[in-house]
């Protein structure tokens, strides 16, 4: 039997990836909905941020991923998640861990949008303390995002062009795709992470076109007008990818 291998604690500061998410329509949401609706749904998101932090301690996780963790901090519409460092393997963790609560949000009629930076971030758990530049990139990029979907900041990129060399990036290639991404500033080539791939019908195995477009367009029933426009994006990103991603 392989031998577990040790956690490490985290540093105060150190090389992180950060995701940074937003709830689409939060303020038309406190107008609309009752305290309670709303309470329910953030509750629903704080179920799956407890749950992607102790994924970890599961043998079948901690045994691929080894020392990679994340830790989640949400607050009103916002949910911000944070990886250890950033070795490989937490790069990977941290991806899995953003698109599982993306989808869980998805699932649950939620509508979310975000963007994911690299580079030196401060935590400390204990006072709450959060700080470092890829915090305000993933801020102000998820800012400009113009769909349902989690778009990489330029030091993502610049994170994987390093690495590049020697290191088997297939698992990254199942996460991440590169496309003409639906932004306010314009459709520009970016990164994004591929979330519609693990959106399956009940029962099954693998994903199908019909079941995903058909449950993006479920939020048209909550949206009019601008609202929708994030509904209409994200069924043409989709579109430009249906014929690559499954296999």
């Amino acid at each position: 039997m392989t031998k577990k291998q040790e956690k490490t604690n985290w540093k105060p500061t150190d090389s992180r990836f950060v995701a940074f998410l937003d709830i689409l329509g939060f303020k038309d949401m406190v107008m609309r909905k009752s305290h309670e609706d709303i309470y329910q749904t953030l509750n629903q998101i704080s179920k799956s941020k407890k749950l992607v932090e102790k994924a970890v301690d599961l043998d079948k996780v901690s045994n691929v991923f080894n020392d990679a963790e994340v830790y989640v901090v949400s607050f009103s519409d916002s949910i911000v998640i944070f990886s250890k460092n950033d070795s490989l393997d937490n790069l990977i963790y941290f991806l899995l861990a953003t698109r599982w609560v993306f989808t869980g949000a998805f699932k649950k009629q939620i509508p979310l949008k975000g963007a994911i930076a690299h580079g030196e971030i401060s935590l400390n758990k204990t006072e709450q303390i959060y700080f470092g530049q890829p915090i305000i990139d993933s801020y102000l990029m998820e800012e400009d995002v113009n769909y349902m979907g989690v778009v990489a900041h330029n030091s993502i990129d610049n994170y994987i062009a390093k690495i590049k060399e020697g290191k088997d990036l297939k698992r990254l290639d199942k996460i991440l795709f590169e496309e003409k991404t639906t932004l306010k500033c314009g459709n520009i080539t970016h990164t994004n992470l591929n979330w519609f791939k693990i959106i399956k019908p009940e029962g099954k195995e693998e994903p199908e076109i019909k079941d995903i477009k058909e449950r993006i367009n479920i939020f048209k029933q909550s949206s009019s007008g601008t609202a929708r426009k994030y509904v209409d994006n994200t069924l043409t990103m989709f579109e430009k990818i249906e014929n690559d991603f499954i296999k």
